[in-house]
């Protein structure tokens, strides 16, 4: 039996790639802007940390998303995992919940597409045993 992907898993798993490699990509940028950095030695947390906090995000994003589109369960329970403690965090940073709203919808909102009973089919592992 050949599984196929649910649309709404590929779906969140291009969201995320697409959107993990444009931020990536774009943080080079905004991270040498001075205001930027300005902004972020305000917050009570380190501006290294921050910045490697970022990165750290991103890459778990994108491996997550990779692995996911090859029906690995571990990445999608490292992104489910990583994404609450991210938002942990970014609340902690910005505590303004306007101001992290969308970002939060779009967790929730990939979180419920990723858990669905067509996604935990599409991510169960099923053995088959040949008699030899």
């Amino acid at each position: 039996m050949i599984k196929t992907r649910p649309f709404l898993v590929t779906a969140v798993c291009l969201c995320l790639l697409l959107s993990g490699t444009y931020y990536f990509i774009a943080s080079f940028s905004y991270l040498n802007d001075p205001e930027t950095q300005a902004t972020m030695e305000q917050i009570a947390i380190p501006y290294p940390l921050q910045v490697a906090m970022l990165y750290l995000n991103l890459i778990i994003m994108i491996i997550s998303a990779i692995f996911m589109l090859e029906e690995a369960n571990w990445a999608r329970w490292t992104y489910l995992g990583w994404g609450f403690i991210e938002i942990d965090y970014t609340l902690y940073l910005h505590p303004n919940l306007h101001d992290n709203a969308i970002a939060i919808a779009a967790y929730l909102i990939s979180a419920l597409i990723l858990l669905v009973p067509s996604a935990n089919s599409y991510f169960s592992s099923t053995i088959e045993y040949v008699d030899s």
